[in-house]
């Protein structure tokens, strides 16, 4: 059984329809990068994913629950909104910690708001995040004193103190200077290793191809292209995505 299964997802803003049918089905462990230029829909399906958006239309079931049913409304309630957040964590272009808090502050504010753990377990727990991520000495460090690559590596220990079932970036780099970048691909490649599910929107075409079991090419709204990195990249079936491509290498 697929961890997440998404079905006939539609989302529009006013009279522009940003996904028109999205479906596609992810493996427990399975790395996703979505690719395609700006305005292709890429982040709009991860926030309806997050529940930061709702779509139209559609499904999304997480190990075989439907967490969103466009057709049911009833189910929109902030409780349950919050419920189906906790099947994904969601790592943002531009970190959004908490700048009044320090590493340790941000990695344990949302398990402490949830408290269903001891204080002591969740310290447990983010001490070793933290240390997953190579911050350990930067434990009792403000955002302000940290680099942007080592805020984007606190966001994704942050991330992952809540045990999401799938943990989506958006554009994870995209704020970061080029030699900041390496850094935190290297972490989500650790995680990778880990059998951690993930789904990466990217630019980073060497990341995405040598990272992902699977790429999505998102087009105006569509999966133009879905298949292993060797199909995708190397074979590429749809005009659109030869063309994406072409011009990427180009860059």
């Amino acid at each position: 059984m697929s961890i997440l299964e998404v079905k006939g997802l539609t989302k529009s803003f006013g009279d522009n329809t940003v996904l028109k049918g999205i479906d596609f089905t992810l493996e427990k462990g399975e790395v996703l990068s979505i690719i395609g230029s700006s305005g292709g829909g890429k982040t709009t399906l991860l926030r309806c994913l997050n529940s930061l958006e709702f779509a139209e239309k559609g499904t999304i079931t997480v190990n075989g629950d439907v967490i969103f049913d466009g057709a049911d409304k009833s189910r929109r309630k902030e409780k349950d909104i919050r419920l189906k957040r906790l099947h994904f964590g969601l790592v943002f272009q531009q970190f959004n910690l908490f700048p009044q808090y320090t590493v340790t502050e941000n990695v344990t504010l949302a398990p402490r708001l949830m408290g269903n753990q001891s204080k002591e377990e969740i310290e447990r727990e983010a001490q070793a995040l933290i240390e997953r991520v190579g911050l350990s000495d930067k434990a009792e460090n403000y955002p302000c004193e940290l680099s942007g690559g080592q805020q984007q590596r606190v966001a994704i220990a942050r991330a992952l103190a809540m045990k999401p079932d799938i943990l989506c970036f958006d554009e994870p780099t995209s704020a970061l200077d080029p030699e900041l970048t390496g850094e935190v691909l290297k972490v989500i490649r650790g995680l990778k290793s880990e059998d951690t599910t993930m789904i990466v929107v990217t630019h980073e075409m060497g990341f995405a191809q040598s990272v992902s079991d699977k790429v999505m090419f998102m087009a105006d709204g569509v999966i133009e292209e879905m298949g292993t990195p060797e199909a995708v990249f190397e074979k590429p079936q749809s005009e659109k995505t030869k063309a994406f491509l072409a011009n990427a290498n180009e860059k």
